[in-house]
Protein backbone atom coordinates (compact mmCIF):
# COMPACT_ATOMS: atom_id res chain seq x y z
CA UNK A 1 0.00 0.00 0.00
CA UNK A 2 2.32 2.93 -1.42
CA UNK A 3 0.07 5.63 -0.50
CA UNK A 4 0.80 9.37 -1.61
CA UNK A 5 -0.47 12.40 0.07
CA UNK A 6 -2.16 13.47 -3.77
CA UNK A 7 -4.26 9.76 -3.61
CA UNK A 8 -6.12 11.80 -0.73
CA UNK A 9 -7.61 14.74 -2.55
CA UNK A 10 -7.85 18.13 -1.23
CA UNK A 11 -11.39 18.07 0.14
CA UNK A 12 -10.81 14.66 1.92
CA UNK A 13 -7.72 16.44 3.48
CA UNK A 14 -9.31 18.99 5.31
CA UNK A 15 -11.87 16.55 6.01
CA UNK A 16 -9.46 14.15 7.59
CA UNK A 17 -10.46 13.23 11.59
CA UNK A 18 -7.56 13.25 13.89
CA UNK A 19 -8.81 10.79 15.84
CA UNK A 20 -5.78 9.79 17.55
CA UNK A 21 -3.13 12.20 18.41
CA UNK A 22 0.30 11.19 18.57
CA UNK A 23 2.15 13.47 21.02
CA UNK A 24 4.25 12.77 23.96
CA UNK A 25 3.84 14.96 26.47
CA UNK A 26 1.92 14.23 29.24
CA UNK A 27 1.79 10.87 28.71
CA UNK A 28 3.71 8.35 30.94
CA UNK A 29 7.06 8.20 29.07
CA UNK A 30 6.83 3.76 30.15
CA UNK A 31 4.61 3.28 28.06
CA UNK A 32 5.81 1.32 24.91
CA UNK A 33 5.86 2.54 21.54
CA UNK A 34 7.46 1.24 18.51
CA UNK A 35 6.06 3.87 16.28
CA UNK A 36 9.01 6.60 15.82
CA UNK A 37 9.39 7.66 12.68
CA UNK A 38 7.02 5.25 11.30
CA UNK A 39 9.06 2.98 8.49
CA UNK A 40 11.84 5.01 9.43
CA UNK A 41 15.24 3.69 9.87
CA UNK A 42 17.41 4.25 12.27
CA UNK A 43 20.97 6.35 12.44
CA UNK A 44 23.38 7.48 14.80
CA UNK A 45 23.48 10.76 17.04
CA UNK A 46 26.06 12.24 14.56
CA UNK A 47 23.65 12.27 11.82
CA UNK A 48 21.16 15.41 11.74
CA UNK A 49 23.27 16.80 14.85
CA UNK A 50 21.47 19.91 15.32
CA UNK A 51 18.41 17.62 16.07
CA UNK A 52 18.12 16.67 19.58
CA UNK A 53 15.80 14.36 22.34
CA UNK A 54 14.70 16.59 24.53
CA UNK A 55 13.46 14.86 27.94
CA UNK A 56 11.09 17.22 30.66
CA UNK A 57 10.22 16.05 33.57
CA UNK A 58 6.76 16.41 34.58
CA UNK A 59 4.14 15.78 37.87
CA UNK A 60 2.97 12.84 36.07
CA UNK A 61 6.69 10.91 34.95
CA UNK A 62 8.67 11.88 32.21
CA UNK A 63 7.72 12.91 28.16
CA UNK A 64 9.98 12.98 25.30
CA UNK A 65 10.23 15.08 22.47
CA UNK A 66 12.23 16.16 19.43
CA UNK A 67 14.00 19.88 18.39
CA UNK A 68 16.34 21.24 16.35
CA UNK A 69 18.55 23.85 17.44
CA UNK A 70 18.87 26.83 15.22
CA UNK A 71 21.85 28.78 16.82
CA UNK A 72 24.10 28.09 19.51
CA UNK A 73 21.39 27.91 22.48
CA UNK A 74 18.31 27.99 21.45
CA UNK A 75 15.86 24.87 20.56
CA UNK A 76 12.71 25.13 18.08
CA UNK A 77 10.04 22.41 19.23
CA UNK A 78 6.48 22.14 19.55
CA UNK A 79 3.92 24.09 22.25
CA UNK A 80 2.88 20.71 23.72
CA UNK A 81 6.38 19.65 24.24
CA UNK A 82 6.70 22.26 27.70
CA UNK A 83 3.14 21.87 28.52
CA UNK A 84 3.69 21.97 32.46
CA UNK A 85 6.90 23.49 32.42
CA UNK A 86 8.17 26.31 34.07
CA UNK A 87 9.02 29.04 31.84
CA UNK A 88 11.33 30.77 33.91
CA UNK A 89 13.20 27.49 34.83
CA UNK A 90 11.84 24.43 33.06
CA UNK A 91 12.77 20.96 33.81
CA UNK A 92 13.97 19.86 30.47
CA UNK A 93 16.87 18.38 29.30
CA UNK A 94 18.94 17.72 25.84
CA UNK A 95 19.91 14.50 26.34
CA UNK A 96 22.42 11.90 24.23
CA UNK A 97 23.19 8.46 23.69
CA UNK A 98 26.37 7.20 25.25
CA UNK A 99 28.68 4.65 23.63
CA UNK A 100 27.62 2.52 25.98
CA UNK A 101 24.04 2.75 25.20
CA UNK A 102 22.58 4.42 28.12
CA UNK A 103 20.81 8.02 27.44
CA UNK A 104 22.80 10.96 29.24
CA UNK A 105 21.86 14.65 29.96
CA UNK A 106 23.68 17.24 28.26
CA UNK A 107 22.31 20.19 29.41
CA UNK A 108 19.28 21.46 31.16
CA UNK A 109 16.60 24.17 29.71
CA UNK A 110 17.39 27.94 30.43
CA UNK A 111 13.83 28.87 29.63
CA UNK A 112 11.40 29.13 26.85
CA UNK A 113 8.56 31.19 25.16
CA UNK A 114 5.64 29.16 23.94
CA UNK A 115 3.65 30.86 21.21
CA UNK A 116 1.01 32.43 23.49
CA UNK A 117 -1.71 31.55 20.83
CA UNK A 118 -1.31 28.08 22.02
CA UNK A 119 -3.08 26.31 24.58
CA UNK A 120 -2.72 22.50 25.56
CA UNK A 121 -6.70 22.58 24.84
CA UNK A 122 -6.27 23.53 20.99
CA UNK A 123 -4.18 20.07 20.44
CA UNK A 124 -2.95 19.77 16.88
CA UNK A 125 -2.66 23.33 15.77
CA UNK A 126 -0.99 25.88 13.97
CA UNK A 127 0.43 27.63 16.86
CA UNK A 128 1.76 24.83 18.35
CA UNK A 129 4.89 26.17 18.36
CA UNK A 130 7.66 26.95 21.28
CA UNK A 131 11.53 27.92 21.65
CA UNK A 132 13.52 26.54 24.25
CA UNK A 133 16.83 28.24 25.93
CA UNK A 134 19.93 26.38 26.67
CA UNK A 135 23.06 27.69 27.68
CA UNK A 136 25.42 29.62 25.00
CA UNK A 137 27.59 27.21 23.06
CA UNK A 138 25.30 23.98 23.83
CA UNK A 139 24.14 23.43 20.15
CA UNK A 140 26.47 20.72 19.21
CA UNK A 141 25.38 21.98 15.18
CA UNK A 142 22.71 24.34 13.76
CA UNK A 143 20.13 24.43 11.26
CA UNK A 144 18.82 26.96 9.11
CA UNK A 145 15.04 28.33 9.27
CA UNK A 146 13.42 27.61 5.90
CA UNK A 147 12.45 30.94 4.43
CA UNK A 148 10.68 29.64 0.86
CA UNK A 149 7.25 28.63 1.18
CA UNK A 150 6.66 24.74 1.09
CA UNK A 151 4.16 23.17 -1.19
CA UNK A 152 2.27 19.98 -2.21
CA UNK A 153 4.53 17.29 -3.90
CA UNK A 154 7.69 18.87 -2.28
CA UNK A 155 9.84 16.18 -1.18
CA UNK A 156 10.51 16.03 2.80
CA UNK A 157 12.76 14.31 5.59
CA UNK A 158 11.58 13.95 8.90
CA UNK A 159 13.96 12.83 12.06
CA UNK A 160 12.21 12.20 15.51
CA UNK A 161 13.04 9.84 18.38
CA UNK A 162 10.86 7.36 20.05
CA UNK A 163 9.04 6.73 23.43
CA UNK A 164 9.92 3.23 24.57
CA UNK A 165 10.76 3.58 28.07
CA UNK A 166 10.92 5.02 31.16
CA UNK A 167 14.69 7.12 31.97
CA UNK A 168 14.62 9.10 35.07
CA UNK A 169 17.07 12.23 35.37
CA UNK A 170 19.12 12.42 38.33
CA UNK A 171 22.74 12.71 39.24
CA UNK A 172 23.37 9.56 36.96
CA UNK A 173 21.67 11.06 33.65
CA UNK A 174 19.03 9.53 31.68
CA UNK A 175 19.16 5.66 32.65
CA UNK A 176 17.93 2.82 30.34
CA UNK A 177 17.70 1.10 27.32
CA UNK A 178 16.27 0.98 24.04
CA UNK A 179 14.68 4.33 23.69
CA UNK A 180 15.46 8.11 22.53
CA UNK A 181 16.89 5.88 19.26
CA UNK A 182 17.27 8.32 16.31
CA UNK A 183 14.98 7.92 13.08
CA UNK A 184 15.02 9.31 9.91
CA UNK A 185 12.61 8.76 6.61
CA UNK A 186 11.48 10.63 3.36
CA UNK A 187 8.18 11.39 2.21
CA UNK A 188 6.20 14.13 0.74
CA UNK A 189 3.86 17.19 1.33
CA UNK A 190 0.71 16.45 0.35
CA UNK A 191 -1.13 20.11 1.46
CA UNK A 192 0.53 23.04 2.75
CA UNK A 193 -3.15 25.41 4.30
CA UNK A 194 -3.93 27.14 7.43
CA UNK A 195 -0.44 27.04 8.42
CA UNK A 196 0.08 23.34 8.90
CA UNK A 197 1.91 21.13 6.56
CA UNK A 198 -0.15 17.62 6.17
CA UNK A 199 1.09 14.17 4.56
CA UNK A 200 0.00 10.63 4.60
CA UNK A 201 2.14 7.58 5.03
CA UNK A 202 2.35 4.01 5.81
CA UNK A 203 0.47 3.41 9.12
CA UNK A 204 2.04 1.76 12.10
CA UNK A 205 2.41 -1.74 11.80
CA UNK A 206 2.69 -1.40 7.77
CA UNK A 207 6.41 -0.99 7.59
CA UNK A 208 6.67 -4.54 5.69
CA UNK A 209 5.09 -2.49 2.97
CA UNK A 210 7.46 0.37 1.86
CA UNK A 211 10.61 0.44 1.38
CA UNK A 212 12.60 1.17 4.82
CA UNK A 213 12.85 4.74 5.35
CA UNK A 214 10.24 5.56 2.63
CA UNK A 215 6.71 6.89 2.90
CA UNK A 216 6.96 7.84 6.95
CA UNK A 217 4.85 9.33 9.43
CA UNK A 218 6.07 10.78 12.96
CA UNK A 219 4.67 9.24 15.80
CA UNK A 220 5.11 9.56 19.64
CA UNK A 221 7.92 10.86 20.57
CA UNK A 222 8.59 12.80 17.36
CA UNK A 223 6.57 15.91 19.01
CA UNK A 224 8.40 19.00 17.69
CA UNK A 225 10.58 17.28 15.62
CA UNK A 226 12.19 18.78 12.59
CA UNK A 227 10.51 18.21 8.85
CA UNK A 228 13.36 19.43 6.39
CA UNK A 229 12.78 20.86 2.64
CA UNK A 230 15.78 21.02 0.75
CA UNK A 231 17.90 21.01 4.01
CA UNK A 232 15.91 24.02 5.52
CA UNK A 233 13.59 23.63 8.83
CA UNK A 234 10.63 24.12 7.34
CA UNK A 235 7.90 22.34 9.94
CA UNK A 236 7.76 21.03 13.19
CA UNK A 237 5.51 17.99 14.58
CA UNK A 238 2.02 18.57 15.78
CA UNK A 239 0.67 15.58 15.61
CA UNK A 240 -1.57 13.34 13.35
CA UNK A 241 -3.80 10.27 13.40
CA UNK A 242 -6.10 8.48 10.85
CA UNK A 243 -8.36 9.66 7.74
CA UNK A 244 -10.12 7.45 5.49
CA UNK A 245 -9.72 6.63 1.79
CA UNK A 246 -12.95 6.15 -0.70
CA UNK A 247 -12.46 2.92 -0.74
CA UNK A 248 -12.91 2.53 2.81
CA UNK A 249 -8.93 1.91 3.55
CA UNK A 250 -7.02 3.82 6.81
CA UNK A 251 -4.19 5.64 5.94
CA UNK A 252 -2.35 7.69 8.86
CA UNK A 253 -1.94 11.44 8.48
CA UNK A 254 1.10 13.76 9.70
CA UNK A 255 0.55 17.34 10.86
CA UNK A 256 3.56 20.11 10.94
CA UNK A 257 3.41 23.52 11.91
CA UNK A 258 4.53 25.52 8.78
CA UNK A 259 7.60 27.67 9.99
CA UNK A 260 7.23 29.85 6.91
CA UNK A 261 3.42 30.61 7.91
CA UNK A 262 2.88 34.72 8.70
CA UNK A 263 2.29 33.86 12.39
CA UNK A 264 5.51 31.05 12.65
CA UNK A 265 7.54 33.96 11.04
CA UNK A 266 6.40 36.78 13.53
CA UNK A 267 6.93 34.29 16.63
CA UNK A 268 10.01 33.22 15.38
CA UNK A 269 11.55 36.54 14.60
CA UNK A 270 10.51 37.73 17.92
CA UNK A 271 11.53 35.15 19.88
CA UNK A 272 15.37 33.94 18.26
CA UNK A 273 17.93 35.90 19.30
CA UNK A 274 19.99 37.60 16.47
Amino acid sequence: MKVFAKQLGLKSMQAAALMAVLTACGQQSHEQSSISVTNGREIKEKDFPSVVLLVANLSEGQAICTGTFVNSSQVVTAGHCVEGLSSSKPEMYYATQTSSGKMAAVARAISFVRNPNYTISLGVENSDLSVVTFPEGTAPATSNVATVNPKAGDKLTIVGYGNNETHPVGDSGIEGTGAGVKRVGSNEIGEVADGMITFVGIPEKSSNEAPLGEYVLSGSGDSGGPLFVNGKLTGVTSGGGFAQLKSGEDVAVSRYVDLTSAESRAFLLKNLKR
